[in-house]
């Protein structure tokens, strides 16, 4: 009976070994059941001007990397950015042009290709432009359904008008009901805290684009996402396809204040006032 006990023991310490991976086994099936449950949202930008998704692309590529489908929407063509490096006249040729880049911006965040909705560049203060915006933003929303939207706040960033105008247009109809199918509504800005010290820049109007832009206060920035190195640099090389908008010493200034203005965050402002502070946008 002595020489059982060594049986009885391997016995039963095989029993255990068996019952612990069956346990994992379920409990890995179970976060996996779990995980296949959540659905991809689908998260839209909209802004005036090809580029000015600068701020957030950072945010646009990491969400797309967790699954979900990201859509930019600009509402302008873009032909009136004339610069002189460039040497494109304004007009069609322009336009063609900078929609090229926005489809360049997208392919390298890893998101879905832009929505161009080829209004005139420097015009949608018309009145007849901002309805002609607003049947054109209400028309994408019903069909794309976005969970979330992400836009100007009345601020505008650099405070141009049209940047001011696409912001009013998208909380007008999320105000309104009017649009069927739209979730929440969030306004990008830069805190004021990051403002304050002005990176050496190489382009005395980088430095004047600076000194101009609207901040606002970090206190109404409760949206605060991280974004890591590997998705900042993303969004940097997506920056670059504007060639058409920023000579070399401009594409480097821009570095600068991708690095340097959100500090690897992208803030946001909610329609409502979250109340908290949080580093989710899905809450």
């Amino acid at each position: 009976m002595m020489e059982l006990k060594p049986m009885r023991n391997y016995f039963l310490f095989a029993v255990c070994l068996l019952l612990l991976s069956c346990n994992n086994e379920q409990k890995q099936s179970s976060e996996s059941k779990a995980e296949s449950k959540i659905s991809p949202k689908t998260i839209m930008a909209v802004f005036a001007h090809p580029d000015d998704e600068i701020d957030v692309s950072p945010l646009l590529t990491k969400l797309a990397s967790q699954g979900h489908k990201v859509y930019l929407t600009i509402a302008t063509n873009g032909d009136m950015g004339v610069r002189d490096h460039a040497r494109i006249p304004a007009g069609d040729s322009l336009a063609n042009v900078r929609a090229r880049e926005t489809e360049c911006t997208c392919k390298t965040l890893g998101i879905n290709p832009p929505i161009m909705l080829g209004l005139g560049d420097g015009k949608l203060t018309n009145r007849n432009a901002l309805s002609v915006l607003r049947k054109r933003l209400d028309s994408v929303f019903t069909i794309y359904k976005p969970d979330i939207v992400i836009t100007w706040g009345a601020e505008g960033g650099s405070g141009h008008p049209d940047h001011r105008m696409v912001g009013a247009v998208v909380t007008e109809i999320f105000q309104s009901g009017q649009s069927s199918h739209f979730g929440k509504l969030f306004y990008t800005a830069i805190p004021t805290e990051h403002w304050r010290a002005e990176p050496p820049y190489k382009s005395e109007i980088s430095a004047d684009y600076h000194r101009g832009y609207k901040t606002v206060e970090k206190k109404y920035l409760p949206i605060r996402i991280w974004c890591s190195e590997a998705e900042n640099k993303i969004a940097r090389e997506a920056m670059r396809c504007n060639t058409s908008q920023y000579p070399p010493e401009e594409l480097d200034d821009n570095e600068l204040w991708m690095t340097n203005m959100n500090k690897d965050t992208v803030y946001l402002r909610p329609y409502t006032n979250a109340g908290y502070v949080s580093d989710d946008i899905f809450k």
